[in-house]
């Protein structure tokens, strides 16, 4: 799926309050060693978290809480494979513990193994692990797995069962797009910019849709051309902003233009072959034209 990977950060918020809602109360080693814990993460001081909170382990049946901060400091650190070891030794430890399946299964999805995050999500699900998480994470699992229908299935199932309909709306749309449903793709993400205009991902997203459906006029070329420059200072790190700046110039015929926006994709998505090929195009585009201008003057 082609922008899936994206959609994690999206999710993991989505599933934070859901999965939470199964959290014990409090963690039993004490509310002053949590917050201390918690004013360490905010001030970024990873390390130092992950050893209070290794500390906090308990010495025969680790509580899901620590465990699941702990995974997610490890994380924060850039450390996925030792965060879904610690998850996954948590799990063999226990496997009641229905609150951590949902997050291994997110990063198995940030680390590439969709096969794995179904896996564990399935196990999760019969073991009780909170539906609407459950259903959204294995919806973008399935869409990894070009399984875009049976993703469909469990957005619904997620909306179903109470998750937030502007995630599963956006997480739709992705996949309707992926199926070549850009009208409709383009109809959920108009719903999701109205209700949350203030979503830089929403507007990045409408905007591809549009220029997806290969529009036959301007109009809808410009309109996907502004709101990709409205957001591109939100999100300055993401190549898919400037892929799509260059689609739009390339179907506005701004050829120099779309070749800026692929440099700048290029520069910072580490050569996607996708832009790769349409910056060759946009250059080509350039050559003719230049060719043609030279072959008139003479």
């Amino acid at each position: 799926m082609r922008r899936t990977a994206h959609l994690l950060a999206v999710l993991l918020l989505a599933c934070s309050s859901a999965c939470n809602r199964q959290s014990t109360a409090a963690p039993a080693t004490g509310a002053s060693r949590w917050t201390a814990v918690e004013d360490l993460v905010r001030k970024k001081e990873f390390a130092a978290a992950a050893t209070a909170l290794e500390a906090m382990r308990g010495p025969s049946a680790d509580d899901p809480d620590v465990i699941l901060r702990l995974a997610e400091v490890r994380r924060l650190q850039g450390e996925q494979a030792k965060a879904i070891l610690i998850l996954r030794e948590a799990l063999e430890k226990n496997p009641a513990a229905r609150i951590l399946y949902v997050p291994l299964a997110s990063l198995y999805l940030q680390v590439g193994d969709a096969a794995a995050a179904r896996l564990t999500l399935e196990k999760g699900r019969t073991l009780g692990a909170e539906p609407a998480a459950v259903a959204m994470t294995l919806g973008t699992a399935l869409g990894r797995l070009n399984e875009s229908e049976a993703a469909l299935r469990e957005f619904d199932a997620a909306l179903a069962a109470g998750a937030d309909a502007n995630v599963v709306l956006y997480n739709r749309a992705l996949v309707l797009g992926q199926l070549k449903r850009h009208g409709e793709a383009v109809a959920a993400l108009e719903t999701v910019v109205a209700a949350k205009p203030e979503w830089p991902a929403g507007r990045r997203e409408l905007a591809r849709a549009i220029l997806d459906g290969v529009p036959r006029e301007r109009a809808p070329v410009e309109r996907a051309l502004d709101l990709l420059i409205n957001v591109s200072p939100e999100l300055p790190e993401d190549w898919r902003v400037n892929e799509s700046i260059g689609d739009a110039w390339l179907l506005l015929g701004d050829y120099d233009a779309a070749l800026m926006a692929y440099t700048d994709a290029l520069r910072l998505g580490k050569n996607p072959k996708q832009v790769e090929q349409r910056y060759v195009v946009a250059a080509r585009k350039i050559r003719e034209r230049d060719e043609a201008a030279a072959a008139a003057s003479k």
